[in-house]
């Protein structure tokens, strides 16, 4: 596959992780969340998924919180959208480079 269509899917991919964490603000989602919404993705798995995810956090457009419960052996990384990526989404901010813009 080439370096264009990699790249074009990775934007894509980003895009659809803040819509998802936008419908589910302020509550935000979990990686199995993530994982769930693109199943159906050949090029997205669980590793690709935490990738964008990492990338997103890096433009501070996402934070990444664990939470769980010890005694019972819960954890979970819940990808809450922050106040720039909110603004980002509803258009208050210039284009972000790196995120699928159509």
């Amino acid at each position: 596959m080439s370096d264009l269509i990699k790249t074009a899917e990775k934007e894509i991919l980003r895009k659809e992780i803040l819509g998802l964490c936008y419908q589910a603000a302020p509550a935000g989602c979990s990686m199995d969340v993530l994982a769930a919404a693109f199943a159906h993705s050949s090029s997205a798995d669980k590793a690709e998924i935490q990738c964008q995810v990492d990338y997103l956090r890096m433009k501070k457009l996402v934070t990444v919180e664990k939470v769980g419960n010890e005694r019972l052996g819960l954890s979970r990384e819940i990808v809450r959208l922050t106040g720039e990526g909110t603004d980002y989404l509803e258009g208050n901010t210039e284009r972000c480079s790196g995120i699928y813009e159509g």
